[in-house]
């Protein structure tokens, strides 16, 4: 069941696209869509269920396409090079430390002052 909020912006709408249709305006499911908000679904459903005549053509908005399914898949991993080094969006990046929430932070490899080895 939609929630008492949703039912009333419904009942307004469909108030305000009575008094708009008595009117003599030209009632498009696309108008209708564009001046209510709308997605063009949600507006062929409603026209139909204030009985307005549509022309064959808006048959087209008369049923929802199927859903696409989210991928399950987990979150990428990253490659490691060590326990301190991994790659991440392409470049090398310095674990100094991890969040509460378990994500690195640290510094990437370009942005490290160089290092100059005592040999």
């Amino acid at each position: 069941m939609q929630s008492r909020r949703h039912r009333m912006r419904q009942r307004q709408r469909w108030d305000s696209a009575q008094a708009w249709i008595r009117s003599g305006a030209a009632v498009t499911v696309k108008h209708y869509a564009k001046r209510y908000g709308v997605d063009k679904y949600t507006a062929y459903d409603d026209l139909t269920a204030l009985g307005v005549a549509l022309p064959d053509s808006a048959r087209q908005w008369a049923q929802r396409p199927p859903t696409t399914p989210c991928r399950t898949g987990g979150r990428a991993t990253l490659p490691v090079h060590d326990e301190w080094w991994i790659v991440l969006d392409g470049r090398s990046f310095f674990v100094a430390g991890y969040t509460s929430g378990g994500a690195p932070y640290g510094t990437f490899a370009d942005g490290m002052p160089p290092y100059d080895h005592p040999l």
